[in-house]
């Protein structure tokens, strides 16, 4: 018998795979129970409703780059080192994963309206706390200056994959390679002031 880790991560991918083809709309729970050969109450199981399942699978998203970031966070690189690393793994979930882009779009453009109260806030919080972690060890190692205000510089390295990550999954642009990484840190480091 398949253990319940093994089931619930199935129907995520399957889920994944049905939203991200038929939209949220065009997906239902008998459709994922047939392309899982997962019963129906078994799916019930795990999650109540479409609307639970979809919220599932963003919360799983979310824990597995969390799961990422708390490796490269706790590696024995340098800051800039782990920031590079930071940048290209937001990228492997979709890369090459058409359905997997397909999904993220849906959650960016589809307007899904939801019951359940979705606390973006909380389910990012730890991973800006990886990010300010990063960047004081780059103080601390005097890769970046002492009177940098890191919650600015986070936000900033934020926003820049955040935007890198709407143009990959909302277009065909290429994903954050280590050379494009490269270059984004350097800017960050660098500035973009003239050197007198």
């Amino acid at each position: 018998m398949i253990n319940k880790k093994t089931t619930k991560e199935t129907i995520i991918e399957v889920a994944i795979e049905c939203f991200g083809e038929f939209g949220y709309d065009g997906t239902s729970m008998r459709l994922i129970a047939e392309k899982t050969g997962v019963s129906k109450p078994a799916i019930y199981y795990y999650f109540h409703d479409k609307e639970s399942l979809f919220v599932g699978i963003v919360k799983f998203v979310v824990q597995k780059f969390q799961s990422r970031l708390d490796n490269i966070k706790n590696s024995n690189k340098n800051a800039l080192e782990k920031l590079e690393d930071v940048l290209l793994s937001r990228f492997q979930p979709t890369k090459n994963r058409v359905t997997t882009r397909r999904f993220m779009n849906s959650i960016f453009t589809s307007g899904i309206k939801m019951n359940k109260h979705f606390d973006h806030r909380k389910m990012f919080e730890s991973q800006e706390q990886i990010l300010t972690d990063i960047i004081q060890q780059g103080v601390d190692e005097g890769i970046f200056r002492a009177d940098i205000d890191i919650k600015v510089f986070m936000y900033g390295l934020t926003g820049t994959i955040n935007l890198f990550s709407r143009d990959h999954i909302l277009s065909d642009a290429p994903p954050i390679n280590k050379k494009l990484a490269g270059q984004i840190l350097k800017q960050f480091v660098e500035g973009v002031g003239k050197q007198s």
